[in-house]
């Protein structure tokens, strides 16, 4: 009994000790796991950049004895200027391949002139055309070469508004004839770019696309000196390359 009680009480004087001892060993903290960033989420910007297009006009009904008879194909119109507006989608990243659906909007002044002469009467057409507006929207292929850096593919749909103007004068410069239209048209585009996160939610893109629309046939309204008004029908075939730059917040 008196052996026991003798370690006992050696037990009780070292525990303050160890106690002590134990306060004074370093604390190692766990380490936190790291999440890797991720190109998945939805994503909304804003675009600007420039195009360049061209479209070729072939005349399918006209006015009887007009300058230009159905079948005339014109010179070709080549539009260009500035463009901007807004993008969005989202994506979906497995390992390093991210899928996803993109769609964008953007306000057009693509801008040209041509002049045609008749081959019937020597009166001159002086044609104006203007791209007002472009919407696509497209499926989305992307490859994450870094945690930053994606490089894409797209294709799909596409749409955009055509207005047209002319004026034709006879040889000796009096007013022949003015016509107008607007239309708009559809076709399919295929695109690539590149995208860099530069910030945690935000990211910067630079991409081209090449938009080929389908053949359209409309009217356009035709005004004589006379004061007669027709509509007769036109075809156009037109393709367009856009080259655009955006940043946008990823959600």
């Amino acid at each position: 009994m008196r052996k026991l009680l003798v370690a006992i009480a050696a037990a009780a004087t070292a525990l303050p000790a160890l106690g002590a001892s134990a306060a004074d060993m370093p604390v190692k903290a766990l380490p936190i796991p790291s999440v890797a960033p991720s190109w998945t989420g939805f994503y909304l910007g804003g675009e600007v950049g420039g195009g360049w297009e061209q479209e070729q006009v072939t005349i399918v009904t006209n006015n009887p004895g007009a300058a230009f008879p159905p079948g005339t194909v014109l010179n070709p119109v080549d539009d260009s200027g500035v463009l901007g507006g807004f993008y969005g989608g989202f994506n979906y990243q497995i390992k390093q391949v991210v899928l996803g659906i993109d769609g964008d909007y953007t306000w057009a002044h693509l801008h040209g002139t041509a002049t045609d002469i008749s081959v019937v009467n020597g009166d001159i057409a002086n044609e104006s055309s203007t791209v007002r507006w472009i919407a696509t929207l497209t499926g989305r292929l992307g490859y994450a070469v870094s945690d930053n850096w994606l490089l894409f593919a797209k294709g799909g749909g596409a749409w955009a508004r055509f207005d047209a103007s002319s004026i034709t004068t006879t040889p000796g410069g009096a007013l022949a004839a003015t016509t107008s239209s607007a239309d708009t048209r559809s076709g399919w585009t295929v695109g690539a770019g590149v995208e860099w996160g530069f910030l945690a939610h935000w990211s910067a893109k630079l991409e081209y696309d090449y938009v080929k629309f389908s053949t359209a046939t409309f009217s356009i309204t035709d005004i004589t000196a006379a004061g007669v008004v027709s509509t007769p029908s036109r075809s156009a075939t037109t393709s367009l390359n856009m080259l655009k730059g955006g940043i946008a917040y990823r959600f």
